[in-house]
């Protein structure tokens, strides 16, 4: 009895087939939903893990499909572009690191800026001790030239009293010398009305004096009537007899006039 040719088992064969590749890859391809709206939302969601699978599966129109792991990405009809959603979330910009300084560094640092900070204040209080000395000198200088004035004033105006009390002085000086002129005159009018026997003389005294009880120290008349009286007659007891005359002088124009009779 022949033995039947034991032929081994054939192996089940576990390579995909091209019907499973194909189903494969169409879930990863964008499907054609509308030709006219290429923009829509693709039948399938998958993603390719790969360039290969995209490049097998079957032509889809260019547009924006939705990534199964969030967002966006683009198909340009053949592949997969990595390109950044403009509908996406806008990126957080990546912080830079702050340098690291060292302690050395921090030292020196705060050591060149404690310098700096003490040459400042310094130099400000340097200027204004200066700029307060200034001050002061200009003050200084000030008053002592307020004090110069003051006592020049002082002394113009102590000189202008002498000068105003010397005149005075020499003015009443000067009445004093009129009113002999004055007595003189009236005299020699007298002597010549005693010689006409108009009076009787001898002529012994004249002596004149202002009326009212005026004085010559009042400089601020300017014309004086004077009450003269001629002595011909010496009573003896200290008193002498005579006739009036009296006379006008005036002080502004320094000329006077005089006749016999009371004023």
């Amino acid at each position: 009895m022949t033995n039947p040719i034991n032929s081994p088992m054939s192996e089940p064969d576990e390579r995909p087939s091209q019907q499973d590749e194909a189903r494969a890859s169409e879930q990863h391809v964008p499907a054609i939903v509308n030709a006219d709206a290429v923009d829509e939302t693709p039948a399938h969601e998958t993603t390719p893990d790969s360039p290969s699978e995209a490049e097998a599966a079957p032509s889809a129109p260019a547009g924006w499909y939705d990534n199964p792991s969030g967002g966006r990405r683009y198909w340009n009809g053949s592949e997969w572009l990595d390109v950044p959603d403009p509908g996406g979330a806008v990126s957080t910009p990546a912080r830079r690191a702050r340098p690291r300084w060292s302690k050395k560094r921090v030292w020196i640092t705060s050591g060149v800026a404690t310098a700096v900070i003490i040459a400042c204040l310094a130099g400000g209080l340097a200027w204004k001790l200066s700029s307060d000395a200034a001050a002061q000198e200009v003050a200084a200088a000030a008053e002592a030239k307020r004090e110069a004035d003051a006592k020049r004033i002082a002394e113009n105006k102590r000189a202008a009293e002498r000068a105003k009390a010397a005149e005075e002085q020499q003015e009443r000086e000067n009445r004093a010398t009129s009113v002999t002129e004055i007595e003189a005159s009236i005299k020699t009018m007298a002597e010549g009305h005693a010689s006409d026997e108009l009076i009787e003389g001898p002529v012994l005294d004249v002596s004149c004096s202002p009326v009212n009880g005026g004085s010559l120290d009042d400089l601020t008349d300017q014309t004086t009537v004077f009450d003269c009286f001629v002595a011909n007659v010496d009573n003896g007891d200290g008193t002498m007899s005579g006739y009036g005359y009296n006379a006008t002088m005036n002080w502004t124009t320094g000329s006077y006039t005089y006749s016999l009779g009371a004023p």
